[in-house]
Formats: C-alpha cells, sequence, structure tokens
C-alpha cells in the first residue's frame, strides 16, 4: 500500500479501493499501478500505451476517442483554459503543458502568440499530436527532458496532477523549469474534506467517476493542495472557477505573490498578431458562450430556488389543505354529535315541557287543594279558636267543679270520720249491752271449754 505523498503511512479507509489521509486530506488509491507500470516501454502493451487513448477511454472510462477529444477539447476546455491562462501571463511567454494528450492546448496557446510546447509519455500519442496539430510535443517524462533551469514561464498540468506516482518529485523538476516569477496552472479531480463515500453514493455525486484507482492516485483537496506546494517552496495559491466544478478544482501557483492582467490587456496582446486574431475571435464566441451560461445558469438556479420554493408552498399548501380537510371533518363531526346531541336534547325539551305541563297542571290542582285547604284551615282556626274559648270556659267551669269536688271530697271525708265515730261508738255501746246478756256468758264459757 502506498503512503500519502505527505509520508504518513496511518491512512483511515474510504472505500474499497482508497483510504484516506487525515494528516493533509489526500486521498490515496490502494490499487494503482507500480512506478515501473507507468512508464511507456512498450507503446502496444504498456498501460499509458496506444491502447490508452484508444480502446482504454472508450470502453473503459466511457469518454470518446482521441480523435474525437482533439476536436471536442478545442471548443469545451481549450478556449477556457486559454481564458484564465491571459489573465495572468500574456504572449509571448514559453509555456509547456505536462500530458498534453493530443495537443490541441498546446496549438491553441500557439495560435495565440505563446512560444508553446506540449509533453506526454506514449510515442504514439505524441505522433499523433504532432500530425494532427503541427505543433512540438516531447516525449518522456519531464526528469527525463534536457531543457535549461528557470527557462519557462508558465507549466500547465491539466488532468495529470493525479497521475502523478511521486507528484512531490515531478512538481519540485516543474519548479526548477520555471522562472523566479513563474506559474503553474493546475486542472484537478477536488476531494472535499469530509466526503463520505456512502454520502457521495447515495447522493449520485459526480465525483464518483474520479474514484479511479489504477490511474488517479492521489485525489487532492484545497487544503492537501496549499501543503504540498508550501513544501515545495510556492506558496501562493490562487483558486479559479473549475469548468467541471462538480468534480475539479482549478488553480495557479507561484513561488512569488501572483499578479493578475486585465483583460483589455489580454485582447490588445491577442490583436497584436493575425493568428492572435482568430484566437481572440474564438475566445469572444466562447466568452458569449460563457456569459449565456452563467446566465443560463442563474436562470437555473432561480428556476430550481422557484421550483423548491413552490415544492414548498405546495407541501405547506397540502398541509393547510390536509388541515382544513382534517378541521371539516372535524367540525362536520362536531356539527353531527351537536345535531345528535340537539334531536336528544329536543326530545328531552320536549319530555321535559311534557313533564313541566304535566306539572303546572298538579301545580294548578295543587294550589286548588292548597286554597281548599287553606280554607279549611282558617275555618278550622276559627273553630279551633272557638273551641280554645270553648276549652277556657269548660276548663274555669272544670276548676270550680273540681274545687267543689274536692270541698264535697273533704266534706264527705269529715263525714265518713264522723260516722266512724258513730258507729265506734255505737258499736261499743252495743258490745257492752251485748256482754251483758247470759247467754253470751254461756257462750263464752262454752267456747272457752271447747278450745281447752
Amino acid at each position: 500500500m502506498r503512503a500519502c505523498w505527505c509520508g504518513n503511512e496511518n491512512l483511515a479507509p474510504f472505500n474499497a479501493d482508497y483510504v484516506e489521509c487525515k494528516v493533509c486530506g489526500t486521498l490515496v488509491s490502494l490499487k494503482s499501478l507500480t512506478d515501473e507500470q507507468l512508464v511507456v516501454k512498450d507503446d502496444e502493451t504498456d498501460f499509458y500505451g496506444k491502447q490508452y487513448w484508444l480502446d482504454h477511454q472508450v470502453q473503459g472510462l466511457g469518454i470518446p476517442a482521441i480523435q474525437s477529444r482533439a476536436r471536442i477539447d478545442l471548443a469545451e476546455r481549450n478556449l477556457y483554459w486559454l481564458n484564465t491562462l491571459l489573465k495572468y501571463r500574456l504572449p509571448p511567454a514559453q509555456i509547456m503543458e505536462l500530458g498534453c494528450a493530443h495537443g490541441s492546448f498546446v496549438a491553441l496557446m500557439r495560435q495565440a502568440g505563446y512560444s508553446a510546447t506540449g509533453l506526454e509519455l506514449s510515442p504514439w500519442v505524441v505522433e499523433f499530436g504532432r500530425k494532427t496539430f503541427d505543433v512540438p510535443i516531447l516525449l518522456g517524462p519531464l526528469e527525463a527532458q534536457e531543457m535549461p533551469l528557470e527557462s519557462l514561464d508558465v507549466i500547465v498540468l491539466m488532468d495529470v496532477l493525479e497521475h502523478l506516482s511521486d507528484p512531490l518529485e515531478t512538481l519540485k523538476h516543474s519548479l526548477q523549469r520555471l522562472k523566479p516569477d513563474g506559474l503553474l496552472i493546475v486542472q484537478t479531480p477536488q476531494f472535499k474534506d469530509g466526503m463520505c463515500f456512502d454520502s457521495l453514493v447515495e447522493a449520485k455525486d459526480r465525483f464518483v467517476e474520479m474514484l479511479i484507482p489504477d490511474e488517479h492516485i492521489y485525489l487532492f483537496g484545497e487544503r492537501s493542495v496549499k501543503q504540498l506546494f508550501s513544501r515545495l517552496g510556492a506558496g501562493h495559491v490562487q483558486f479559479e472557477p473549475a469548468l467541471f466544478a462538480h468534480y475539479d478544482m482549478f488553480f495557479v501557483v507561484s513561488r512569488q505573490p501572483i499578479q493578475t492582467i486585465d483583460r483589455t490587456l489580454g485582447d490588445l496582446a491577442l490583436q497584436s498578431s493575425a493568428n492572435g486574431r482568430i484566437a481572440l475571435a474564438l475566445l469572444d464566441v466562447s466568452r458569449r458562450e460563457q456569459e449565456r451560461a452563467l446566465e443560463l445558469a442563474k436562470s437555473e438556479a432561480d428556476r430550481t430556488a422557484r421550483a423548491k420554493q413552490i415544492d414548498v408552498l405546495n407541501g405547506m399548501l397540502a398541509q393547510v389543505q390536509a388541515s382544513h380537510t382534517a378541521q371539516l371533518e372535524a367540525l362536520t363531526q362536531v356539527i353531527r354529535e351537536s345535531e345528535a346531541d340537539r334531536a336528544a336534547r329536543a326530545t328531552q325539551v320536549e319530555t321535559l315541557t311534557h313533564m313541566l305541563n304535566e306539572s303546572e297542571a298538579d301545580r294548578a290542582a295543587r294550589a286548588t287543594q292548597i286554597e281548599t285547604l287553606t280554607h279549611m284551615l282558617n275555618e278550622s282556626e276559627a273553630d279551633r279558636a272557638a273551641r280554645a274559648v270553648q276549652i277556657d270556659t269548660l276548663t274555669a267551669m272544670f276548676t270550680q267543679a273540681d274545687a267543689r269536688r274536692i270541698a264535697n271530697a273533704q266534706e264527705i271525708e269529715a263525714l265518713h270520720s264522723q260516722l266512724r265515730l258513730l258507729l265506734s261508738r255505737r258499736a261499743m255501746r252495743l258490745m257492752t249491752k251485748i256482754s251483758e246478756w247470759p247467754e253470751v256468758s254461756r257462750l263464752h264459757e262454752k267456747l272457752g271449754s271447747s278450745r281447752g
């Protein structure tokens, strides 16, 4: 397994083909080719030989063959890159494009007045570029080229950095070939900090297309790019909008502070030659297309925003409608329950009215009865009063009679006492007389003898 370019070997898993360096933020391939396999010795069999530009790109990567790319790239990529190049360095300047492929950008730069040369690894593609665009293209890696140090103004690496097995070494040689104020212009896939493979797949992020482990050895991010060039003594990095911003980054690097050039000066430089005027005309078409594309992108962004807003409003409307439907159903249910309750209460009211009517009739009857009873009570009270008077009279009479009765009783008792006294006296006299009788004496004697 490769270590990261920064030297860190403690790499975290990312997916089956890549690991992530948490120190610098670079994605490192687990299945990349060896350094020897990356060198083209046999153009027919080696990886970056002839078949890489034909069958491999078409069948393996799903992109057009090099013959088609030679035409497509001029309008799609090269004009965009030339517009950026003019922002930082005007012609005539010494430029080399590493990994120039079919050489169309080299041709366009030369058309604009630059002294441009290409470089490729495959003899076949070098010959193809030379014949197709009639431009100088060198064969082999930069490290093997014999050229003076500090002789170049700009080195261009478009979709090359990710293929380098030893980016530090190749970029060191590149910087050595540059003048002190020279520039590197780089386009490469962008691995952003925090990217998660499963999330990328789920979101159908186009960066997943850049995960080609046998070719893309190192996938950098802004943080790792700055660390890479800072280590090489080129600490000035200026990022530009990428043509394929959904998975690429595009930037300019220098050992000195980077200065930009007014677009008007670039246009004037192109107008100084016949070929430059043709390049400027192409740029004008490209710029108008970019402006329209930008307007379209803004319009599309606005349309997307409005579509999202409409979706949100539709969602809110659906929620409101659902809420209203629910409220209506709830109110309908309440009304139904209320109607049922009203009917029940109407029946109850009818029953209570009937009961009230009966109660009123009963109350009237009771009022009549009460009136009758009141009359009877009044009569009874009058009778009671009369009876009370009568009772008082009778009570007085009874009291008098009772007093007379008591007096009579006392008188009778006195008479009884006198009678008992008279009777007692009378009996005593009688007994005295009887005892004097002879027959009684004899009788007593007999009784006495019989008792003895």
